[in-house]
Parts: C-alpha cells; structure tokens; sequence
C-alpha cells in the first residue's frame, strides 16, 4: 500500500511540475529575436524603423505576427521598402534602443516612454528626422493595410503630405 501510495505521489509531481515546465516554454519562446540588434541596424543602415509592442497573452499580437508579419509579400515589401521591425515585449526586461535619443532602456521602460496601453502598438520611426516618431497606431492591423504602410514609407509620400487614403486610392502612388 505504501509503494502505490508512494508512485502515486511521484506521478503526480512529474505531471504537476511537467505541464508548469511546458507552459513557461510557450510564453517564453514567443519573444526569441532580440529587439536591440534589430533597432542597431536599422539606424546604422539608415532604414525605417517599425517597433510593435506586444504581450504574451495577447491574441491580437499573434494574428499579427501568424496573419500579417509571416507573409511572403510582406517580407518582401519589408526589403524593397528599406524597412525594419523589431517586436517588443512590453512588459519585458530585455535592453533596447530608444530611437530617438539613441539611448538603452529596458523594453518596459520603452513601452512607458511612448505611453504603450494596448496590444499591438506599432510605432514608425522616420528615418529622415533623427527617427522621431512618425505613427503611433494602436491595435491590429491586416495584412493590405500594413503592405500600404511599408510602401507609403518607401515610397516618400508621407513627406509630401498625401494621406494614406489618397495613397491607397492612387494605386500605392503619390
């Protein structure tokens, strides 16, 4: 009676402390590329520059990154386009750039900086004004409308004053 009692403790713990082990793994592997050399090249090549902040619970965020950020034509909009994006754990102690005053901070320390209070923000830096900020949006955005964004910033409309609608209207041209 003792030993059934006994093994059935041990199976207990194994399945216990396994299924915490394998949910730690799942939260943790969702942040695997490091912001900071992301955030280092795209200002040392002269590139626009796209932050997303994001939360580990946060389903929006992964829709973005399965739906929109995986996607072939977006990968290569993302390279004709000169553009960089680097996904931050807002709530994360991962060190990180500040942009625009070229200073490290922690990744929550960033996501307070630019008042980060929903999951995604995406933020565009503007290469040609010292990587200021350009666009703060707030929430998911599909996969048309973010190829837009990217070709909006290659293209130079932003600096010409056409609204993105117009943009858009005008067949990705300005």
């Amino acid at each position: 009676m003792r030993y059934i009692l006994f093994i059935s403790l041990v199976l207990i713990s194994f399945t216990i402390f396994g299924c915490n082990k394998q949910k730690e793994e799942t939260t943790s592997d969702k942040f695997t590329v490091d912001p900071y050399p992301v955030i280092k090249k795209a200002m040392e090549q002269g590139k626009y520059l796209i932050i997303i902040f994001e939360s580990e619970s946060c389903k929006y965020c992964e829709k973005l990154n399965k739906e929109v950020l995986s996607d072939l034509k977006v990968k290569e909009a993302m390279i004709k386009n000169n553009v960089e994006i680097a996904i931050v754990n807002a709530n994360g102690n991962r060190t990180v750039i500040d942009p625009p005053q070229k200073k490290e901070v922690n990744e929550q320390i960033l996501a307070y900086l630019y008042r980060i209070r929903g999951y995604p923000t995406i933020i565009v830096f503007d290469k040609d004004n010292n990587y200021r900020v350009l666009y703060k949006i707030p929430g998911y955005i599909d996969k048309e409308s973010f190829l837009d964004l990217l070709y909006y910033l290659g293209t130079g409309c932003y600096k010409k004053n056409i609204d993105i609608r117009k943009f858009r209207e005008m067949g990705r041209k300005c």
